[in-house]
């Protein structure tokens, strides 16, 4: 009897496993279909937005008056970094060219002179006066000491000054870049050429050079203030943060739109692999690279995603042939299995699958390019167009019901014919993810965070790497304070390489890059996760609405119009939030604040 009674526990032991195991599988299995359902309703989301791309937004409230000499190719590149910034913050613009005609700030509230000579200003009794009475100026490039600049030098903070001189790196004495006060870059890219200047007590200093020479300040005057930067560096595109968070602490209780989003690309994932061994990584896991990525990599990169709150948009390469003419059909190194393996885990975990082409042949046709990155040149669109629809056929047979919509170009270079035959071939192409900083080459596809005239959105990336640099980490904190945008990418293969692996094994590259997300997490715990399907259609709502502000006593109003979704704002004030209305506020800085918006209509009431 007692035989039979431990059997037939057994059995229901082993019924209850089974019943387990399969309620465990139909809830991977769900997760699996409901990431599908998800991006076909991103997609659908997108189409519905789309239908009038490249609508023009037009902004109310004071004017930026943003003024500048269409002579001095500095000042005009200074001039659009601050008009592109001043977009995206949603602030209403007005371009004065005094090459072409006078300064007149009447209905200015905030004038921001990208010129270095003050004497091109004209009466410089205006700048000081149009202070005074309450308005705001902000000096965007290093003055020049002329007559005018010693008229004005004692209003704007300063006691003495001297020769200019090149001054590197820079100190941050406040958080100007929001969660990074006392960050020290010290490295030659950052490089001012910069007055030497003494400022007076009443003078706050923002950030001063790696010497001690005075770069970003602010000085009350009057009714008003002005902030004053003592360089050349808002000439290049990657310190737009800087002027973003100048700016904001310009003028008070200052609000700007930011996108939110946290994005961490994979390149070249899935993909065909290399097979074989390399000491570096056989010395340390024993394991041949196939199973180096399997047993080791992707569950690092899976625990890290874990840990500091990431979602994976993964591209994959069907083949590493250099094929740039059809057919194009079942490359002899396809890895079909790896492709399904480590695809269903990257849509399981809330990722997504997108397109970096056939192959890691850029899709372009000019010689030159071909040359600088040791590739071939395709010898017409209809070629390429053939590798994109044999990509989609290959990624779509491995995953029949779920729709990939985002692509990043090998090398981040593609042109105007790749991105023909990109249309061509993919009509439900979504989003294109290249670069956001200049390439010295002038070679790379450069993007701006925006929709483009066909539709498609323009996310790009703009840090790399396992290991933290001076560079990535710069980068970072000026698209967080301007835009609110983390958007990294790395490869596989970075091991694998000595230069980009700078030599490290794997170990390392894992400590760095769990430090620097670490780090991340750490600083803005506030931004989103998100994929970069995800991230593009939540700001191609963003860029389609437009924001009234209004001061009602002691309380800010906001009216967005075109109200999709919610909506997330910085706000730079010293006073204390008292109410809220359709609207969540948390502190993320000393005196900065993320409101999250619910609803088109929001109020917020500070302490007077």
């Amino acid at each position: 009897m007692k035989k039979s009674f431990y059997l037939k526990r057994n059995v229901y032991i082993m019924l209850i496993a089974i019943i387990l195991l399969a309620v465990g599988v139909q809830i991977s299995r769900t997760q699996y279909i409901l990431q599908f359902s998800k991006n076909k309703s991103l997609v659908e989301n997108h189409r519905i937005a789309s239908q009038n791309p490249g609508r023009t937004i037009e902004y109310g409230g004071p004017a930026y008056c943003v003024v500048y000499d269409s002579i001095d190719v500095g000042s005009v590149k200074v001039n659009d970094n601050v008009l592109r910034t001043l977009q995206y913050m949603k602030k209403k613009t007005v371009s004065m060219d005094i090459a072409q005609k006078p300064l007149d700030l009447n209905g200015c509230s905030v004038a921001i002179i990208t010129d270095y000579s003050l004497e091109e200003m004209g009466h410089i009794s205006t700048l000081s006066s149009f202070v005074e009475d309450g308005g705001y100026i902000m000096f965007t490039n290093k003055l020049e000491l002329d007559q005018e600049f010693y008229q004005i030098y004692r209003k704007i903070g300063i006691v003495a000054s001297g020769s200019s001189a090149q001054v590197q790196g820079i100190k941050l004495n406040s958080n100007v870049l929001i969660g990074e006060k006392d960050l020290v870059v010290d490295d030659p890219f950052i490089n001012n050429d910069s007055n030497s200047v003494e400022l007076d007590d009443s003078s706050e200093l923002l950030a001063s050079s790696i010497s001690g020479v005075p770069l970003l300040w602010k000085r009350e005057y009057g009714k008003g203030a002005f902030m004053v930067f003592n360089g050349t560096m808002f000439q290049e595109k990657i310190n737009r943060g800087l002027f973003a968070g100048a700016i904001s602490l310009l003028e008070p209780d200052y609000i700007y739109p930011v996108f939110n989003a946290k994005l961490m690309f994979i390149d070249d994932f899935p993909s065909p692999i290399r097979q074989g061994t390399i000491s570096s990584i056989y010395d340390e896991y024993h394991r041949d690279i196939p199973r180096f990525y399997h047993d080791i990599w992707w569950p690092d990169m899976l625990k890290l995603a874990k840990r500091t709150n990431l979602k994976f948009t993964t591209v994959l390469i069907q083949s590493y042939n250099d094929q740039v003419k059809g057919p194009f059909s079942s490359p002899v190194d396809e890895d079909r299995y790896n492709l399904i393996s480590y695809g269903r885990e990257v849509l399981k975990s809330g990722g997504e699958i997108g397109i970096h082409g056939y192959n890691h042949q850029s899709l372009q046709m000019s010689q030159v390019v071909a040359d600088n990155y040791g590739y071939k040149v395709w010898p017409n669109v209809e070629e390429m167009s053939a590798s994109i629809k044999e990509a989609l056929r290959y990624a779509n047979n491995a995953f029949p019901n779920y729709d990939i919509v985002s692509y990043v170009p090998p090398s981040n270079m593609i042109s105007k014919e790749g991105r023909d035959a990109l249309k061509k071939a993919w009509p439900n192409l979504t989003v294109i993810s290249s670069l956001y900083e200049e390439d010295v080459t002038n070679m790379s596809y450069i993007q701006e965070f925006e929709v483009a005239k066909d539709g498609i959105i323009e996310f790009p990336r703009i840090t790399s790497g396992y290991m933290d640099s001076p560079f990535e980490r710069w980068a970072e904190a000026n698209s967080m304070t301007s835009l609110g945008v983390f958007s990294h990418f790395v490869h596989p293969d970075d091991v694998l390489d000595e230069v980009r692996s700078k030599n490290l094994p794997w170990s390392k590259l894992n400590e760095g890059m769990s430090e620097k997300m670490k780090r991340v997490q750490k600083t803005y715990p506030w931004v989103r996760a998100k994929t970069a399907t995800e991230a593009a259609i939540d700001m191609e709502k963003v860029l389609n609405s437009s924001v009234t502000w209004t001061r009602a006593g002691d309380s800010i109003h906001g009216m967005i119009s075109n109200f999709q979704t919610d909506n997330y704002f910085i706000l730079r004030t010293k006073k204390s939030i008292l109410k809220t209305t359709s609207c969540v506020v948390s502190k993320i800085d000393e005196n900065t604040f993320l409101v999250k918006a619910s609803k088109s209509k929001f109020e917020i009431r500070l302490d007077g």
